[in-house]
């Protein structure tokens, strides 16, 4: 009970004290060889709560580089789980694995306002050791972070493509970024710094989304819900790799993956700018979140849904990085090779809690 006070006590300092203080609770297993802040690719991040702490997994062997990246949007908590799963368990044993488990940090240090009806920004488990809070944030970049109040329209660097205002505060829609901009700008900017400096091979960002499922409250009946969920987006040079990727899920896991080609009309996101502006192949998948089915859930599950759980959900991601990694050697007769991380099979058996630390 005393461990579990001090926990609460850190946690509710952190959320009550400046957010340049909130640090996620990782707790690195035997595999990660070395950590960078992010701003060791780009200064001016250093002091700010744009800052985020990035894991190195060397296995000291020849092999591809890989980035694995959750948190981009704080509330897709599936992708910050599956991260944090990879750095407490993975032993990368051929080539190198980067990971970034909470991609944009200001967006994890506040409760989500981005939708309503939303579970708490501290979501308590039962890990290996004892209780543990899950991190649910907002979507989008702090206000106080950003330090200005969002436009009434948001013209994309370089692109000059109009967007609601409020996306000038979201990190998936700032790529790649520019040392001059905004905060978010600069949060992009320092990620797509450490991809060229790192010779990053190939990347995943992982999301969440609204449900397949959904519900017209007012005719009462079932309606076509989220299009994104369990999708795999992918830049137009890695589409073989995705494909090889999503029969390799199904076969293994029943598990079914619409694959999407990354649309040149649609600016700013990872799977597209990354892609573009780095040798680096990109790739974005989306689970299927009920904390989004805001409008017909009254009080949504987002952990222990009965269709759709979070260990389902972090199973899928995991899953994904797995095939992507099979894929990606098979297609580059590379060799990249990672032990000690739980199949989707073993996440829906045990759960997710049995993998934290």
């Amino acid at each position: 009970m005393k461990k579990l006070l001090v926990i609460l006590l850190i946690l509710m300092g952190t959320s009550l004290s400046l957010a340049v203080f909130f640090r996620p609770d990782i707790r690195p297993g035997y595999g990660v060889t070395e950590t960078k802040w992010l701003s060791y690719y780009f200064e001016p991040l250093e002091g700010t709560n744009m800052d985020t702490v990035v894991y190195f997994m060397d296995s000291g062997k020849a092999g591809p580089t890989f980035l694995l990246m959750g948190g981009t949007h704080a509330m897709e908590i599936a992708g910050t789980v599956a991260a944090t799963i990879f750095i407490e368990n993975a032993i990368v044993e051929r080539g190198r694995v980067i990971v970034i488990p909470f991609s944009n940090s200001s967006g994890a240090s506040i409760a989500t306002v981005f939708y309503p009806n939303q579970p708490d920004h501290f979501l308590q488990i039962q890990s290996k050791s004892g209780p543990r809070f899950l991190v649910y944030g907002d979507r989008n970049t702090d206000v106080n972070d950003q330090g200005r109040p969002d436009p009434e329209v948001y013209l994309h660097y370089p692109s000059g493509q109009e967007l609601p205002g409020y996306e000038s505060r979201n990190l998936n829609r700032n790529y790649p970024g520019r040392p001059d901009g905004t905060p978010t700008e600069k949060l992009a900017f320092a990620i797509m710094e450490l991809i060229k400096k790192e010779n990053v091979d190939f990347n995943l960002d992982m999301h969440e989304s609204d449900t397949p499922d959904n519900y017209d409250i007012v005719n009462g009946v079932k309606v076509p819900g989220g299009r994104l969920a369990y999708m795999l987006v992918c830049h137009q040079r890695g589409m073989e790799i995705g494909a090889l990727a999503t029969m390799e899920i199904e076969f293994n896991y029943g598990v079914s993956l619409k694959l999407e080609e990354s649309n040149i009309q649609f600016r700013g996101l990872s799977h597209r700018e990354i892609g573009d502006a780095t040798g680096s192949i990109s790739f974005l998948v989306e689970s299927p979140n009920p904390g989004f089915d805001f409008i017909w859930r009254e009080k949504p599950d987002t952990l222990y849904d009965e269709k759709y759980p979070l260990k389902h959900r972090v199973g899928m991601h995991l899953a994904t990085v797995e095939a992507l990694v099979n894929s990606y050697n098979m297609m580059f007769g590379t060799d990249l090779a990672y032990s000690n991380i739980p199949n989707y099979n073993d996440l829906m058996q045990k759960g997710f809690e049995a993998y934290l630390n």
